[in-house]
């Protein structure tokens, strides 16, 4: 059994009086929805294979504007290359045992391309891995896209790590429960700002 589909498996309908999805509860998915967070730490233990292939496999049915279906995915598993972009500024590629290049048509897919990195990132941590989603600053796009041959009129500048969390990391998880967060009347406004 694919180790992601354990989770979608052990969660009632979110909403029982359509098909749904059958297993899930509303209460589980909402919970898990909150509880996804940057791990910047990660073990030296690699990541499977099949982790990868689940993740990108809820990447490539990310939904995108006009099914345009504009972002690739680069996976980097060389040490070399994840610590040349932890130097161009995605710091957390560099304990990372992978790190996915997010590559877009072009600048203006910016809203799809923020969409697959936070799918991407909630895959892993239905996949039980950490995530981060992390930018190249300054010439490091540029320079990423020369050394992978990723032609120069694409956007290479998103980068979603993945990794097992350190088990300090997972201590360093918020405990405040709704205290860490801004309460929902200065998050949300009705009808006006």
């Amino acid at each position: 059994m694919p180790i992601c589909s354990v989770w979608i498996q052990t969660v009632a309908a979110v909403n029982p009086g359509s098909a749904g999805y059958p297993g899930l509860v509303k209460d589980d998915v909402l919970k898990f929805l909150r509880g996804l967070r940057a791990v910047r730490e990660y073990t030296p233990e690699p990541v499977s294979q099949e982790a990868v292939d689940q993740i990108l496999e809820v990447g490539r049915w990310t939904s995108t504007g006009g099914n345009r279906q504009p972002t690739e995915v680069v996976v980097v598993r060389d040490a070399d290359v994840r610590r040349k972009f932890a130097d161009w500024g995605a710091k957390p590629a560099g304990p990372a045992p992978v790190s996915l290049l997010l590559v877009t048509a072009s600048e203006h897919s910016t809203v799809d391309e923020g969409r697959m990195a936070e799918r991407l990132a909630l895959a892993a941590r239905a996949c039980g891995l950490g995530s981060c989603i992390a930018t190249l600053k300054n010439e490091g796009p540029d320079a990423a896209k020369q050394l992978l041959g990723i032609p120069a009129d694409r956007r290479a500048q998103t980068i979603v790590t993945v990794g097992h969390s350190v088990v300090e990391a997972r201590r360093g998880l918020p405990k405040l429960g709704v205290a860490a967060r801004k309460p929902m009347t200065e998050f949300a406004h009705v009808d006006r700002y």
